[in-house]
């Protein structure tokens, strides 16, 4: 064969005898091919179906041995060789492709590209009535009356699971799918489910139980999510703080109105955001400081005003705060300095759930959740004339007290912790590795100013640290500028000896770094013991403030 027609060729056959080359066919005719599939045979050992590169490419090759005769048949790799890599590959090929033509629960029809019907399966034969090939070049709607294989050829397109009635109320699940050659639609493939439709409807109500299932189990998980990272700023493991996060978790669905009450810097803002994210999340927080508003502007800023209301009005007029927050949350802060002339009008929005801007008469409704914040003390306020008592009563639906940090000393390894990582994440600083003394140091201080004096602190301390490590040494700057004169007291009462036992359970506990078995075991105690101490001791201090 010339050299040519040797590289055009499509095809190979090569046969050895012994390993040697008794004839060279096409492909195989080219030296270098031979050597390859040398190779490719040795590797191959028993497989019939084996890779071969060719010259021009990847190539595929077919072996058949019997007593020391090799037979190989090779050809380059393409897609359209499918069915016969597939013979060649398994020794029981033909029997698969029996098994699907004569199984008894799935009928097959095949017809050519005119609707010509070619082929009917004999179990769907035998279901339609028709004899051995009876169906067999008649047009596929003679055979099945609504058969849809015609229009499938005229579209290329598949349909699948889809219903189709025989009669005798019978009706079975069937595809179809186009079958095509170098892009054309040559004909068309039906395979019809012969099971009851019953069963397969069984199995959708199944598919749709579990996926309901999923679905129900999926919002859980994302309500689990929303709850933890709702309250992930409520940090701390004391008693007062888990009672809080229960506390928050038990009213933020709720749609009652809750009043927050702490000392200034204990966090109320958190606990107020907590409660919106559980209760109304997606929906707007609007906040409003009332201690930071001139009280001639702070009835604009709650009810808004109309185009032209007063001097200095926007023209197009502005909605206030109770719109703002219609469907979401209104956050009154420090509710406690609500002038007088204010707190009627803000019980009637209360009351009827309709508001009016100012310089108009248009009454609108609202529906939103308050929350309210305040440091001062509500009751003093009321007996003083101050805050009217109705008003107190239709903001305090639900109480919630946040406790200052004096109550919670166990809390500050896992407070530092927090807004050392708050700040790096803040300036894109590294997390240094922070000192055992530095917890034991921050648990031994006075915080007045609570939480807000706490994180100053800490932060002023990283400013002027370096990046790998915080160490005690970085809280002594400017200690001289932060010490003044205490105020002069009465002498204190002598301490008890719960309170010598609390404060060493405190200072073993930030050296611990929170860790309250590590803690007990150091001090020799149980650790129900130490819970013991340190709940007493907040218990006996809420009960000393009531008094």
């Amino acid at each position: 064969m010339p050299e040519e027609q040797i590289s055009a060729a499509s095809l190979g056959v090569l046969v050895r005898r012994q390993g040697a080359v008794v004839a060279a066919l096409g492909l195989a005719a080219v030296p270098a091919t031979q050597q390859a599939l040398a190779v490719a045979l040795a590797a191959a050992g028993d497989r019939t179906l084996f890779a071969l590169p060719l010259p021009l490419g990847p190539g595929i090759a077919t072996a058949l041995r019997a007593d020391g005769l090799e037979v190989v048949l090779l050809r380059p790799a393409d897609s359209g060789a499918t069915l016969l890599d597939f013979v060649a590959a398994v020794p029981f090929a033909f029997d698969i492709l029996e098994q699907i033509l004569s199984d008894p629960y799935q009928g097959i029809t095949v017809a050519d590209h005119t609707g010509t019907m070619r082929y009917v399966s004999p179990v769907h034969e035998k279901f339609l009535g028709l004899p051995p090939g009876g169906g067999a070049g008649k047009p596929v709607e003679q055979v099945i009356r609504n058969s849809r294989l015609r229009a499938v050829v005229a579209s290329g397109k598949a349909e699948i699971g889809q219903p189709l009635e025989f009669g005798n109320a019978v009706t079975r699940v069937v595809n179809r799918r186009p079958v095509r050659r170098d892009g054309q639609v040559i004909g068309a493939v039906g395979q019809v489910m012969f099971r009851d439709t019953e069963a397969v409807a069984q199995m959708a109500a199944e598919m749709q139980q579990l996926r309901t299932q999923l679905e129900f189990y999926r919002r859980e998980l994302d309500g689990l999510r929303e709850s933890r990272g709702a309250v992930a700023e409520l940090v701390g493991d004391s008693q007062a703080m888990q009672r809080l996060r229960e506390e928050v978790a038990a009213v933020a669905r709720l749609d009652v109105p809750v009043l927050v009450q702490g000392e200034s810097g204990t966090g109320k803002e958190l606990v107020v955001r907590a409660i919106h994210a559980l209760g109304r999340p997606g929906q707007a927080l609007v906040s409003l400081n009332l201690a930071a508003v001139p009280e001639s502007l702070v009835e604009s800023e709650l009810f808004g005003h109309a185009a032209g209301a007063f001097t200095g009005s926007a023209r197009q007029g502005r909605p206030g705060k109770f719109e703002m927050a219609n469907a979401g949350t209104l956050f009154l802060d420090e509710v406690g300095d609500i002038p007088m002339d204010v707190q009627i009008k803000l019980l009637r929005v209360l009351e009827e759930r309709v508001a009016e801007r100012l310089g108009s008469h248009a009454a609108r409704p609202l529906s939103f959740r308050l929350v309210s914040a305040t440091h001062r003390d509500i009751g003093a306020l009321i007996d003083g004339g101050a805050f009217r008592h109705d008003l107190f009563y239709r903001i305090s639906g639900v109480r919630l007290q946040v406790p200052p940090l004096r109550e919670r000393l166990e809390d500050i390894p896992a407070l530092l912790a927090h807004f050392v990582l708050q700040f790096c994440q803040r300036n894109g600083r590294p997390m240094p590795c922070i000192d055992p003394d530095v917890a034991a140091w921050l648990a031994e201080q006075p915080w007045p100013g609570n939480l807000r004096q706490l994180r100053h602190r800490i932060e002023e301390a990283l400013v002027f640290s370096p990046p790998e490590r915080l160490a005690l040494a970085a809280f002594g700057r400017g200690e001289a500028l932060r010490a003044a004169p205490a105020p002069q007291q009465q002498a204190a009462a002598p301490a008890r000896l719960k309170d010598h036992e609390r404060s060493a359970a405190l200072r073993t506990l930030a050296e611990c770094g929170g860790n309250k078995k590590r803690a007990a075991e150091r001090l020799g105690i149980s650790r129900s013991y130490l819970y013991k101490l340190l709940g007493e001791s907040a218990a006996s201090r809420r009960s000393s403030q009531a008094l």
